[in-house]
């Protein structure tokens, strides 16, 4: 690309040449990326002639511990004065040490498998403070100091904001009141955040070695009580019912997987020479006359072990895939079995093959394990199965993730083998217009549904008039003209539509869940999504979408089926939608302009989001205040079973009380439910 044309016109030969050479050096790129295999490690049988003496010198002892096995007296005398012999035990002895201690810095290398079972990057709200609270019990000294004073700044910070929004001072004043330890009734919530507060750390760590609970943690528990009685609408007494569990983990696999082919020593029996020197040196020296032939036997099974580490080869993969479904078109939600078979296609025995299959990242295994370990002779198939949920979109699956290693374990090999045809998981969206989503009173000039306050044609009677000319006879007042003989003209409530935006929040904070084996907040919100838009569309409204998230995704508000049909699409197979946490950085602020720009005149929007943090309610106060009103609804993934998910929850009722005060209509959808009750429990509270 930096060659010119005029290059080319004057030395079309060595442009040709450059590029050839370009591309020769690009290819060579290009295969050591897609192979993987380090250049530091040669897998073929090594020969005497790659090391002759360690190879003489392993035959030798090998061959006199034979021999002293059948009782053939094969190792001389040697008496132990003369200084060859003690400087042969010596080294020995110094030899195998060495080795042994290197052995103990030689960290055992084995392919790393990614957690399948789980969605990709779905972390648990006030899983962050967990860990800052467990660092502040269990970590080093320093650790344990430097945790204990971020958990309590990070319990002020949320107790200065949560007391000033719910008495409507000015935050100074709250941090006044925090400090003093006047914000509460309780005096142990007080005196914890108070500018006197000091917990032992040293009597924390001891009651947490005899079983007891610390007292950070009975007091922090005391404070988020406190804090929960401030939050609106929040039931607290819920979370005594939930525990912890804690056999998965708050986060997991991560994106982006890297998929190498690497052959690889494992260093398993590294320092196994090393032993058999050291036996021989120690019997040596023991013997002080001879070399006893027990040692001489010893020594001879470590160093034929050591040999036989040393000449084996790592067993061909040659392997081929085939993966099926239960399901070809399974709805959201839907169990799907998937059934992998692998042949083994060379003319060895694989003694030991590791599989993994290669879940799409936004899918869960509900039953079963993509894992799979067995051996398998030349020519042979074998099975396994497990069950995934379907999500919407298309997810295509990866390859399986081979891990062969020979008898002995030292020599390994990670290939990645797709299948043959490939597999594809998709799963279409169901549109539901059976439930009518409440809107803003702001619409179109274009007949609708939305009844407004201008008078006009319509059902509903608005106002009565005096009769101008050009005035509908069937609008005319006829009962006043009977009456008094005066002409009077009718009006009625316009019925509008509205111009309606639907905006999921897929930024990478909303990736959230209650726990790592259920759907996220970003499916909860697709799902609304989904409803929203069909429901809309049915009614007559103009709809559009769009994403907060660092993929851009704008769909320009339109009506008809035509239209329901381009968000479905994009709900299903945009990027910003895909599952997927998104790992590039979102600008809050340039994406609230942007959309600005992007709307009519006349929209409102209904956000889709969990309201995991500040920035989301930031985003829709600074629309609403700038004549694009917002509903929200808000999937409620927070739980009660730690102290960091209260917390969390906490904060969460806090921001909804927020909007709410700001004039934003929120709809607090508990996702255990459906989301017309929480639809239905809203329109209540807005007409009460």
């Amino acid at each position: 690309s930096d060659v010119s044309p005029d290059d080319v016109d004057r030395d079309p030969g060595s442009v040709t040449d450059q590029r050839l050479q370009q591309g020769q050096a690009m290819r060579r790129t290009m295969e050591t990326v897609d192979t993987g295999v380090t250049g530091d490690i040669d897998f073929r049988a090594p020969s005497v002639r790659d090391n002759p003496a360690r190879t003489v010198a392993g035959l030798v002892v090998v061959l006199a511990g034979l021999a002293a096995v059948v009782g053939l007296d094969a190792v001389p005398d040697l008496p132990f004065g003369n200084g060859v012999v003690a400087g042969i035990s010596i080294s020995a002895i110094a030899t195998g040490a060495l080795a042994l201690v290197r052995r103990l810095f030689t960290d055992y290398e084995t392919a790393e498998t990614a957690d399948v079972e789980y969605r990709e990057s779905v972390t648990v709200p006030g899983s962050a403070f967990d860990d800052t609270l467990a660092g502040a019990i269990h970590g080093l000294s320093r650790t344990r100091v430097d945790a204990r004073r971020d958990a309590t700044e990070r319990l002020q910070r949320a107790a200065v904001s949560i007391y000033a929004q719910a008495e409507r001072i000015p935050e100074a004043e709250a941090r006044e009141a925090v400090a003093s330890g006047t914000w509460t009734d309780d005096p142990v919530a007080a005196q914890f955040l108070s500018a006197e507060s000091s917990v032992s750390a040293t009597g924390d760590q001891v009651r947490s070695l005899v079983g007891r609970r610390t007292k950070l943690s009975t007091d922090t528990d005391r404070v988020l009580a406190e804090l929960a009685a401030l939050a609106p609408g929040l039931d607290a007494a819920d979370w005594a019912d939930e525990t912890t569990d804690t056999d998965r983990p708050s986060t997991v696999r991560t994106t982006g997987r890297r998929r190498r082919q690497v052959d690889r020593r494992t260093n398993r029996w590294t320092g196994l020479t090393g032993l058999g020197l050291l036996a021989v040196g120690v019997g040596i020296w023991a013997g002080h006359s001879a070399v006893p032939p027990s040692l001489m036997v010893a020594a001879a099974t470590v160093v034929g072990a050591a040999g036989y580490v040393y000449l084996s080869s790592p067993p061909p993969v040659e392997l081929a895939v085939e993966r099926e479904l239960s399901a070809t078109d399974p709805a959201p939600g839907e169990a799907v079995t998937v059934t992998v078979r692998v042949t083994n296609e060379s003319d060895d025995l694989l003694p030991d093959l590791r599989l993994v299959d290669g879940v799409p990242s936004a899918v869960r295994v509900v039953d079963g394990s993509p894992r799979f370990a067995t051996a398998l002779r030349a020519g042979e198939t074998v099975s396994f199965s497990y069950t995934v949920e379907a999500v919407r979109g298309d997810h295509p699956f990866d390859p399986v993730h081979v891990v062969a290693r020979d008898f002995s374990g030292a020599l390994e090999r990670e290939r990645y083998v797709p299948s043959g045809e490939g597999t594809v998981l998709s799963c279409a969206l169901d549109l539901s217009a059976a439930e009518e989503i409440p809107v803003h009173p702001q619409t179109a000039r274009r007949v609708g549904r939305v009844v407004t306050d201008t008078g006009g044609s319509g059902v509903e009677l608005h106002s009565v008039r005096e009769y101008q000319r050009g005035d509908p006879l069937s609008r005319i007042d006829w009962n006043r003209v009977a009456r008094s003989g005066e002409f009077a003209t009718l009006l009625f409530r316009e019925e509008h539509a509205a111009t309606v935006v639907v905006l999921v929040d897929a930024r990478a904070e909303a990736y959230v869940a209650p726990r790592v084996d259920a759907p996220s907040a970003v499916d909860h919100s697709i799902a609304a999504a989904d409803v929203v838009v069909a429901s809309l569309v049915a009614a007559g409204d103009s709809v559009g979408l769009a994403a907060l998230s660092p993929e851009r995704c704008w769909l320009e508000p339109r009506g008809g089926a035509t239209q329901a049909a381009r968000a479905r699409s994009l709900l299903e197979r945009h990027p910003a939608f895909d599952g997927n946490r998104p790992e590039g950085t979102f600008y809050g602020e340039f994406a609230e302009r942007r959309l600005r720009r992007e709307l009519p005149s006349d929209a409102q929007l209904v956000l889709c989001s969990p309201l995991a943090d500040d920035d989301a309610v930031d985003i829709v106060r600074q629309l609403h205040a700038r004549g694009f009103p917002v509903t929200v609804l808000s999937p409620d993934v927070t739980a009660g079973a730690s102290t960091g998910q209260r917390l969390a929850a906490i904060e969460r009722a806090m921001r909804i009380s927020r909007l709410r005060r700001a004039g934003v209509r929120v709809v607090d959808w508990n996702t255990d439910n459906p989301l017309e009750t929480a639809i239905d429990a809203a329109q209540r509270r807005w007409s009460a």
